[in-house]
């Protein structure tokens, strides 16, 4: 019985998305002005992926029913994907290679408003604002009966990828940590694209690119801890911007929640700390020592973080969520949070629960109103998936989630075997029979 309970609270993963026959990816090349000086393997990065789904994707009449869009990086590549799982999309999947360049682990960032889809993509050097139709902008007829249309990533190729509106190379400020990985992007209610990186003074640089048809130049803003505001101009590199924060300030996870016409700026740092500032005000508004939370700190306290991870949740009915992975030798831990405001700009953490792992590594995890779903490797170095309820599992059981693999290259059939039968099995795989 203790099985069929937890087989009720698992899931399976039903391959609906065409993995079987090779994707034909379309490439383009990204020259991006000022950056050929540099090579981009002097600057190594793990891959990272991700994933879109549109707002209307469990809208049955809807234009983007059943369809979203994923993508995966590596090096200086960026290959972006659609998907729908009611009708073929066609020309749906493109390689972007980003010359003299190397994307930033979780440096896309995808974003619909309603005439367009908006991809934010930030690399060592470079930002860019990709502007797509949106897929309701492609099609008169509200009800799509054709059984195939056009992807938003058709007219790719015509994209002005040196367009100065939608481009700016990251300026040499001082305190810019060269080879940082954290970072963060995300559309203003005004339409202005906004890139956010770390200081090595424990603040954070912001990028700002003025809205795609309204001419305008690129700035860059740094907020301090001490809640002071310093604007830098693209091209002017001033020769003291020094904060009185050491090294270990310095941002290791970036995370960005919007609120009407703000925007609040999460910063889990090296010295375990969380800090959120307001990107409207310019202020640090809340410090929180995470090691407060932590039983076995002892050890962590000595030494700077590696390896914390930070993810948001946003519920309207219960506010924001914020999902915190301390990483320690040999352990780590789950920390989950609810942001609490109050009068006059103040705002703390409700903790909500903690969850202590030590059996696989993580690779990542993302963050829901009720769940932490995460991505591990095991002992064997095999890819695992698990969520468990953050709020009621007082277990702590993190519940399986079984994964289909990947689809063979080629098809063993045995002198024995009926090709009829096996060629069945594979079209069917996932499905159970009992005989043929």
């Amino acid at each position: 019985m203790a099985a069929a309970g937890a087989l009720e609270r698992s899931f399976l993963e039903l391959s609906g998305a065409e993995r079987e026959r090779p994707r034909h990816f379309r490439e383009f090349t990204v020259c991006g002005a000022g950056t050929a000086g540099a090579a981009a393997g002097t600057v190594k990065y793990t891959e990272s992926a991700g994933g879109f789904c549109y707002v209307e994707s469990g809208t049955l009449l809807s234009v983007t029913r059943n369809r979203f869009i994923h993508w995966k990086t590596s090096g200086d590549t960026l290959e972006l994907v659609e998907e729908s799982l009611d009708i073929n999309l066609l020309n749906n999947a493109v390689r972007l290679k980003f010359q003299n360049c190397s994307l930033l682990p979780g440096g896309v960032h995808v974003s619909e408003t309603q005439n367009h889809v908006i991809i934010l993509i930030l690399t060592n050097q470079t930002v860019h604002r990709l502007l797509l139709p949106h897929p309701s902008r492609m099609y008169r007829s509200e009800l799509v009966v054709e059984s195939q249309m056009q992807s938003i990533f058709t007219d790719v190729g015509k994209v002005d990828f040196r367009d100065p509106c939608n481009y700016q190379l990251i300026p040499a400020v001082p305190g810019l940590p060269p080879n940082s990985t954290a970072s963060a992007a995300w559309l203003s209610s005004d339409g202005e694209a906004l890139f956010a990186l770390p200081s090595a003074a424990g603040g954070i640089f912001i990028l700002k690119l003025p809205p795609y048809d309204i001419p305008g130049m690129a700035s860059v803003v740094e907020l301090k801890q001490s809640s002071v505001m310093q604007r830098l101009l693209v091209g002017w590199m001033p020769t003291a911007i020094r904060g009185d924060q050491g090294s270990s300030d310095r941002p290791l996870s970036l995370a960005v929640h919007c609120v009407e016409n703000d925007a609040f700026i999460f910063a889990l740092c090296q010295d375990h700390k969380l800090r959120m500032w307001s990107y409207k005000d310019q202020m640090c508004l809340m410090v929180a020592n995470i090691l407060e939370y932590v039983p076995v700190k002892k050890d962590l306290q000595l030494t700077a973080g590696t390896g914390h991870k930070l993810r948001l949740a946003y519920s309207p009915a219960m506010g924001l969520y914020l999902g915190i992975y301390m990483h320690a030798p040999k352990r780590g831990q789950f920390c989950i949070f609810q942001l609490v405001s109050a009068e006059n700009n103040h705002y703390s953490l409700d903790h909500i629960s903690s969850l202590f792992t030590s059996q696989e590594t993580l690779i990542d995890f993302a963050l829901t109103s009720t769940d932490i779903w995460a991505l591990w490797h095991d002992a064997e170095n095999q890819t695992v998936v698990k969520y468990i309820n953050f709020e009621h599992n007082v277990a702590g059981q993190w519940n399986p989630v079984f994964m289909q693999p990947l689809p063979e290259e080629e098809i063993i059939i045995r002198d024995d075997q009926d090709p009829r039968v096996s060629n069945a099995k594979v079209l069917h795989k996932g499905v159970v029979y009992s005989d043929y």
